[in-house]
């Protein structure tokens, strides 16, 4: 019982800090994507086509010290221990940034430290998207995905109620929490700048419009005290100020 009671306070307090990560994101300015190269994403760059996550299994394999092949399986914290230079951050590069990597760090220890890394086994990859889409839920992450890419295969966006100018990622990552904003507001246009490659296990959440988030609050704790008022020509004025 004590078990599951940890399991329970960890869990709700990650959720809590999800939740308190979108409000504080949201309350930032929106960066519209870029038609240029550069990325349109001040806090998360965009992930490459294939980039390494713990619970991935990755062999190491060394061409002219092969007494160093080794086998490794990513840790929870993103990481891994090798021989002769111990741990190595691994989580979020991909496998020819960790060979270029590994290069530098057995140059002091080998005379030609040539190693090969090749991906053995994926963990279980996949996002959450939630919030403003028809089908929030868990999307299967098996290639690399976009974030549009996820929020189509969720459904795509609720039009009438989602905030497209303000739509959060946030990713986990060193035991911290990132996140992001993107302005999908051009994309019905045609107009939509650089894809954002998702990492597994990224959370997408696409919020309510400002109109939308006033209408349920009237409708709560207005129009159910006093539903005459329903009726009545009543307007509410939303200030982006406040």
């Amino acid at each position: 019982m004590r078990q599951s009671s940890k399991i329970l306070i960890k869990d709700v307090f990650f959720s809590l800090s999800v939740i308190f990560l979108i409000l504080t994101i949201a309350g930032c300015q929106t960066v519209k994507p870029s038609t240029q190269s550069e990325p349109a994403q001040p806090e998360l760059l965009p992930a490459s086509a294939m980039t390494l996550s713990p619970g991935d299994g990755i062999d190491f394999k060394f061409f002219h010290t092969p007494e160093l092949n080794d086998t490794q399986t990513v840790r929870p914290d993103g990481k891994i221990t090798l021989q002769l230079i111990g741990e190595v951050t691994v989580q979020g590069k991909t496998p020819e940034e960790l060979r270029a990597e590994l290069v530098k760090l057995y140059t002091p220890e080998l005379r030609n430290p040539e190693v090969a890394v090749i991906i053995r086994s994926l963990s279980d990859r996949r996002v959450y998207v939630g919030g403003e889409v028809n089908k929030p839920g868990v999307i299967p992450m098996p290639a690399r995905l976009t974030a549009l890419e996820a929020i189509i295969e969720a459904g795509g966006f609720r039009t009438e109620t989602a905030k497209l100018k303000s739509v959060v990622v946030i990713r986990q990552r060193e035991g911290k929490l990132r996140g992001s904003l993107i302005d999908f507001s051009e994309t019905p246009n045609g107009e939509a700048g650089p894809p954002f490659y998702l990492e597994p296990r990224d959370i997408i959440y696409v919020p309510e419009t400002a109109i939308v988030k006033v209408d349920r609050w009237m409708d709560q704790y207005i129009y159910r005290i006093l539903p005459m008022l329903k009726n009545v020509g009543f307007y509410a004025t939303w200030n982006p100020a406040l």
